[in-house]
């Protein structure tokens, strides 16, 4: 490599970054000092301490990322750089001709509210705040903009005292003060070195809600959440869980928080969840403000979820970061697996992994059979920023829970504290991670590492053989995985596989010696196929796969009956959910072809349950609930959408039909006090099948409940309402928006709601676009109508003018925020899986909207698609 990028091949113009060519940077950053003047014009001075690495090239010059900054001076050693050794390249310069060791100083200008790409520092309703993961540091100030190069900050921000009271970095405030023209200043130290893909700052009139924490070493951690005023009452969930998140990590794994503050800035611009920046933790707003009254149950568990996850960043991402780009899966996917064990432990173990596993199945999966398949951690990319996916966090997450499950917790945590202990202040690699497990546990862990750069989802195909006359079952297990984009041929991974045997009174039967067996219902897969002998004077029905021990997809030999037994006696959770969803996907299948012969299998076991449902409601809702529209689509080969969504119709309907009695019991009740979630959940659900039979008297309890002050119940009718065609809708859509019109959170929910409604056409999401409370500029509110149009909206999306409608869109937000762009176009390449004329129609609305796109972010998505 000819310097400090990390990129490397050109390929007709765009530079593609390969994992294979990555060397360590020639330079390093030992020490910066920020000056940052902020208003309208905000101008950064920079001073960096740089140091040739030992073994670098003396002649070779310095690469610093610079992009969309006007750079207004450059000195080295408080000299002005002479012309000749400044070359500006695509995306920064090269400075020639430094000495071993220099003090660098930039100075450069940046306008926050021209950046509508929300990358780099931007506006955000009243304050100006960073987004810096990936590349965005090099869009405030010149640097060597890649993971593995750590330095420590300090950092001055000086700002109008009245515009901005608020002035914020990350770090301890080791000074502040006034200055006599009007304006003011803090000074921040972070002690910590970091890339700086995890600085922050956030200058802005922000209210503060102040909370406290006293470790378990008995230190006091002061906390810290800037909201919008007005926002101070929303604070209080997001407050505690941090708490809660704050002990779990002592109690599990022995870390404590290592600042005096730790600070939550809420945005209202954002375009991910959060962003773990150490010690100023900068987050989606809707993934910090809640009330009952604003927010539903499942948003609360969000929040949970996600303040959890950037706490865990601590360690796990900012105390050990990633050498580069590809390792980003070892923190983010370790990450979220502390994050769902965190959400199991405080919310209930067997719902949070039917959770986990729903969205696994009905994103992760479809991405991994999709154009943009992608290893876990890739061999190349063009755009970091489209690297950002449900394979690298939740297929990741499943990596790690696997080798988790094969060394058990104990090993586990010894295993983590090695590495965090073993890497602290570095740059690690995901093969750091697993050799620390490996040496914790005696267990060589290596043959997981082929999760990592393997793409696909496997096929565990289970097959029974039955002899009578040896007394014996025989129990065969394959595996294969299909081919994805570049990678025709796969090799057999290791599958953990927890599984029960039950027989004929579904008592569980214990699993035979082998030497795949790993405890007492757990089997390591290493090879393509695997055979178990059992000894047993009858057949026995295996449950596979508990708790979705492995991200596999299940090809049992089971039969209806199979499936009908194991939604009612399997003993794992996730096995009962599972079989009814394989109920559904057959009985689904069937009214494809106008056969509703395998609708009563499925709807005698729903009144099963429903006679004599588990004492936890939320799992009853779960069991009840419809699949996910996602995870239904993925199980056909060719789709006839408008046939697909008929049937799906039809099967909501009949379920409602059969199930009247129950539904109307639980559908009455209005379970609004604390602590009662389940009870809510169920309820909901109840509501949304009875609102199919259209009766008056649902109708009007829904149109009531709309009204309701618990967010969840009002949310769950106003969406059952929409999948209606009534006056009630109507009425209540205008009531809806008529309370909350200026709650933007709230808001962005009534517009989701309508997108996604099958009577709403496409010249209805055209005016939701021209709606004045509509704004271009904020991810949360494009996200709702357009997202909730194309994944929930199929009879309207999947037309010639809903593809058409959608490429304007995905034009338009290309001109301005790429990585929403990228993000929002997976739904127009699917057209490989599609019947025509739909296959043919969104082909070519992806190939009009390729000769148009402008970033690399959208370029290389269309390109995966349409690369015949």
């Amino acid at each position: 490599m000819a310097d400090d990028r990390t990129a490397a091949t050109p390929d007709g113009g765009t530079e593609w970054i390969r994992r294979a060519d990555y060397q360590p940077p020639r330079y390093r950053i030992n020490r910066v000092e920020l000056a940052v003047d902020v208003d309208a014009r905000t101008v950064v001075t920079s001073r960096m301490q740089i140091e040739r690495n030992a073994g670098a090239d003396p002649e070779a010059p310095l690469w610093l990322d610079a992009r969309d900054l006007e750079l207004l001076s450059i000195r080295v050693d408080d000299a002005p750089l002479a012309a000749d050794r400044l070359v500006h390249g695509n995306g920064g310069f090269w400075v020639h001709g430094l000495p071993t060791q220099c003090l660098i100083e930039t100075q450069c200008a940046i306008h926050p509210e021209q950046n509508t790409a929300l990358e780099g520092f931007y506006a955000s309703g009243p304050m100006y705040c960073t987004q810096c993961e990936a590349h965005g540091f090099s869009r405030i100030t010149p640097f060597i903009d890649r993971p593995d190069v750590l330095a420590r900050f300090q950092v001055r921000l000086t700002a109008d005292a009245t515009r901005f009271p608020v002035l914020l970095a990350n770090g301890d405030c080791i000074e502040r003060g006034t200055l006599d023209d009007g304006r003011h200043f803090t000074v921040w130290e972070d002690p910590f070195p970091k890339p700086c893909y995890l600085f922050a700052m956030v200058a802005g009139d922000l209210a503060l809600v102040r909370g406290d924490y006293r470790t378990s070493e008995g230190r006091p951690i002061a906390l810290e959440f800037y909201v919008d005023h007005g926002s101070e009452g929303l604070v209080d969930h997001a407050m505690e869980a941090l708490r809660q998140a704050m002990r779990w990590d002592e109690e599990c794994f022995g870390l404590h928080y290592d600042l005096d503050t730790y600070m939550v800035v809420a945005a209202r611009a954002f375009n991910m969840g959060a962003m773990e920046n150490k010690g100023l933790n900068i987050f989606n707003s809707s993934l910090v403000l809640a009330s009952t009254r604003t927010a539903t149950d499942t948003t609360f568990d969000a929040i949970t979820s996600v303040i959890a996850h950037e706490y865990f960043h601590n360690y796990t991402g900012n105390r050990v970061t990633c050498r580069d780009w590809f390792q980003l899966s070892l923190k983010e996917g370790l990450t979220v697996f502390r994050d769902q064990r965190f959400s199991e432990d405080v919310l209930g173990a067997s719902v949070q992994r039917i959770e986990q596993a729903r969205a696994l199945r009905a994103v992760q999966f479809p991405e991994d059979a999709g154009p943009t398949a992608h290893p876990v951690r890739p061999d190349a990319y063009k755009e970091v920023n489209n690297f950002y996916t449900p394979t690298v966090y939740e297929k990741g997450a499943e990596i790690v829970r696997m080798m988790h499950a094969r060394i058990g917790e104990s090993a586990f945590r010894e295993g983590l504290r090695s590495y965090l202990q073993q890497h602290d202040g570095t740059a690690a690699t995901i093969e750091d991670f697993v050799q620390a497990l490996s040496t914790a546990a005696g267990v060589d862990l290596d043959g997981f590492l082929a999760w990592y750069g393997q793409a696909g989802t496997p096929r565990l195909a289970v097959r029974r053989e039955w002899l009578p006359e040896q007394g014996r079952m025989r129990l065969h297990f394959n595996q294969h995985t299909p081919a994805t984009p570049g990678q025709p041929d796969k090799q057999p991974l290791p599958i953990p596989i927890r599984m029960q045997l039950l027989d004929g009174e579904g008592e569980v039967r214990p699993l035979p010696a082998h030497p795949a067996r790993q405890g007492d219902d757990l089997l390591l897969m290493t090879e393509a196929t695997l055979t178990l002998d059992i000894d047993s004077d009858e057949p026995l029905l295996p449950a596979c796969l508990m708790g979705l021990s492995a991200p596999v997809i299940l090809q049992g030999d089971y039969s209806t009956l199979d499936l009908q037994r194991l939604a009612v006696q399997a003993g794992d959770p996730y096995v009962r959910w599972d079989a009814l969803q394989q109920l559904h996907a057959q009985a689904h299948r069937a009214l494809m072809a106008d056969d509703d012969s395998l609708l009563e299998p499925l709807l005698v076991s729903l009144q099963r349950i429903a006679a004599a449902p588990p004492e936890d409601e939320a799992f009853t809702a779960m069991l009840l609930a419809p699949p996910a529209m996602s995870w239904l689509w993925e199980q056909y080969d060719t789709l006839d959408p408008q046939r697909f969504m008929a049937a799906f119709q039809s099967l909501k309907t009949a379920v409602a039909r059969a199930l009247c009695g129950p539904l109307s019991v639980w559908a009455q009740r209005n379970p609004i006090a604390p602590g009662r979630a389940g009870q809510r959940a169920l309820t909901n659900v109840a509501l949304g099948y009875l609102l199919l039979l259209q009766s008056d008297a649902v109708l009007a309890l829904a149109r009531r409940r709309v009204c309701d002050d618990n967010m969840t119940l009002a949310m769950a009718a106003l969406q059952g309402l929409n999948q209606t065609a009534t006056g009630e809708c109507t009425l209540a859509n205008a009531a809806f928006y008529e309370r909350w019109r200026d709650d933007a959170l709230v808001l962005d929910r009534w517009f989701a709601v309508q997108a996604a409604s099958p009577h709403c056409t496409v010249e209805g999401v055209q005016q939701l676009l021209e709606h004045p409370d509509f704004d271009w500029q904020n991810p949360n509110r494009v996200r709702a109508v357009v997202a909730s149009f194309a994944r929930e909206n199929l009879s309207h999306f999947h037309s010639e003018a809903g593809y058409a409608l959608y490429a304007d869109i995905l034009q338009r937000l290309d001109r301005s925020n790429p990585q929403i762009a990228a993000r929002l176009c997976r739904p127009l390449i699917g057209f490989a899986r599609l019947a025509e004329p739909w296959s043919g129609q969104q082909r070519a609305a992806a190939r009009a909207l390729r000769a148009r796109a402008a970033s690399p972010n959208l370029q290389e998505m269309l390109d995966a698609a349409l690369h015949d």
